[in-house]
């Protein structure tokens, strides 16, 4: 008679279950969970080939599901542009020196891109422009992207090959800034980004995919084992296909390819044509669904509020797609049986989300699709009474407070900086929200979600949303269970239970006992998907 043994057992650690449960030990066969309990219980199923990890008293929690992410803008940061949010310039001058030496190590004539500048911690406390760009750059064509990424900034020779003139006229679902003259500032909002855009050099395709690799292992380091990826077309798609074949994705990945919009790609034809369903593929590369922007961000003043952004009378941001486009792609969607995931981060934004998903499923009653809104910034309770009602399930941008939340104060008063990003009141409702850190608009860190989400400070320290703080449990179990119910897979991942998954992230200390700021200095020392070591800390 032959025993079968473990592949590895995991001992003598704070296993810490996500279902409400604590062991010291568990064991790994396959892909999957065999045994959970004391050090006696699982070592008797280890044999002779059996790797034994001793974890040394750490914490083991399940993996972080990272339900909102831009891996491939991530990596590109990461392999050549630059990436303002580790530089992190505190003045307009320290963005310029950062942009001239860049300029100075790049050929005349050639493109200089980066993301990540957040004028709120600038002493300027304001927006870069042209001219300045001019001064650091004047033989190259700059474009950068401020950190919510609904707002960039472009020298003097971007602006013009992007024909971006005096005269020219906002174009529809964007804003030209200018100044009292009339000339444009170089600072372009929302869609008018696209005029510059779109003369932006293609990436290689080999750079592309060893920029997104770098990525993944940057998520893997901290914990993170799944991600639904916001914005994967078919480049990208064929690239995560190649890492999977080559047994080189080291997360799994959901896909939520773009419709319904004309620069970055609308898919659904192809989609709705091969009858795609939400679900389908594997559980390393998977259909989450499809894709809809509908508005800005709050903190550049471009979501869409129901009220005007304080201090601006008539101003209530914009949206970013025509109303009857939206209802008409949500319901083809709901038809066809894929789930729509709806950026919406201003109060307005999100009723005119619900409205077109409510009209979809007049239309045609489904089964459990559970609809999504995305980034979820400002949501009152009658809008998640609604919610609950029609089986909407938000991913909420948590990391957003700590990283770029100072400024939503300034933009929204008071009163309503208590409902931004609000899983208080969403828990309070039996709404599942999973969480997400919109790499890289926010950092991709999970530990300054759970942070933002228990302390609900931003990184100067002001409360933002105090009233909306959760417990550290239940802040770990929306960046892991219900990311996995975020995409129907709550029955194979998203909690340590035998039979499920081993995702599983190794952590140096334990964020459920410790003071709620030291969360923040956490390390991840090992990280599991499938039982397999995709990253250890040296």
């Amino acid at each position: 008679m032959t025993s079968i043994y473990a592949d590895k057992v995991l001992v003598n650690g704070n296993i810490h279950t996500g279902s409400g449960r604590y062991t010291t030990s568990l064991a790994i066969l396959g892909e999957r969970i065999a045994l959970l309990g004391s050090d006696e219980e699982v070592l008797e199923s280890a044999g002779p080939g059996t790797q034994v990890i001793d974890l040394k008293g750490r914490l083991v929690i399940p993996g972080f599901i990272d339900t909102h992410i831009h891996p491939s803008m991530a990596g590109a940061l990461l392999t050549g542009d630059i990436d303002f949010k580790t530089l992190q310039p505190e003045s307009i001058h320290q963005l310029q020196e950062i942009v001239r030496n860049k300029a100075s190590e790049t050929p005349k004539g050639e493109w200089i891109q980066g993301w990540g500048y957040d004028e709120e911690r600038f002493t300027e406390g304001r927006l870069p422009n042209r001219w300045e760009l001019d001064a650091a750059a004047p033989d190259n064509p700059v474009f950068i992207v401020q950190t919510c990424g609904h707002v960039a900034a472009a020298n003097s020779k971007a602006l013009d090959i992007g024909g971006v003139s005096k005269d020219m006229p906002d174009p529809k679902q964007g804003i030209i800034d200018r100044n009292p003259d009339g000339e444009p500032t170089g600072v372009l909002r929302n869609r008018a980004q696209r005029l510059v855009k779109a003369h932006l050099p293609p990436r290689g395709r080999r750079r592309m995919k060893a920029a997104l690799r770098v990525a993944l292992e940057r998520l893997a380091s901290h914990g993170v084992t799944g991600i639904h990826d916001a914005w994967s077309g078919p480049s990208l798609i064929r690239i995560y296909q190649e890492l999977l074949s080559e047994g080189r994705l080291s997360v799994r990945v959901g896909l939520m390819p773009p419709i319904a919009n004309r620069f970055e790609g609308d898919y659904l034809q192809q989609l709705t044509s091969l009858g795609l369903q939400t679900g389908f593929g594997s559980p390393m590369l998977r259909f989450v669904g499809a894709k809809v922007a509908l508005d800005g961000m709050l903190r550049s003043g471009t979501a869409a509020l129901r009220e005007d952004y304080e201090g601006k009378k008539g101003d209530r941001g914009l949206l970013t797609i025509d109303v009857d486009t939206l209802q008409e792609k949500v319901k083809a969607c709901h038809t066809a049986g894929i789930r729509v995931c709806i950026h919406a981060e201003g109060d307005r934004g999100i009723d005119t989300a619900l409205d077109a998903i409510e009209l979809a499923r007049e239309a045609k009653l489904e089964a459990e699709l559970r609809h999504r809104i995305e980034h979820f910034g400002l949501c009152h309770p009658d809008q998640m009474r609604r919610m609950k009602r029609l089986g909407v399930i938000p991913s909420v941008s948590i990391n957003f407070i700590r990283d770029i939340g100072e400024g939503y104060q300034r933009v929204l008063g008071p009163e309503r900086s208590e409902w931004v990003y609000p899983l208080k009141s969403l828990e309070e409702h039996g709404i599942v929200g999973s969480c997400n850190s919109d790499w890289p608009v926010s950092v991709g860190n999970p530990m300054i979600g759970l942070h933002s989400a228990v302390a609900r400070r931003t990184w100067n320290e002001n409360d933002l949303g105090a009233s909306q703080g959760v417990s550290i449990e239940a802040a770990v179990k929306a960046y892991t269970w219900n990311g996995a119910y975020a995409s129907n897979e709550e029955d194979i991942k998203g909690s340590i239970d035998v039979g499920k998954l081993a995702d599983l992230a190794v952590v140096d200390r334990d964020i459920f006992t410790v003071p709620v700021d030291e969360i923040l200095d956490a390390r991840v020392d090992m990280t599991l998907v499938g039982g397999r070591v995709v990253y250890r800390r040296a």
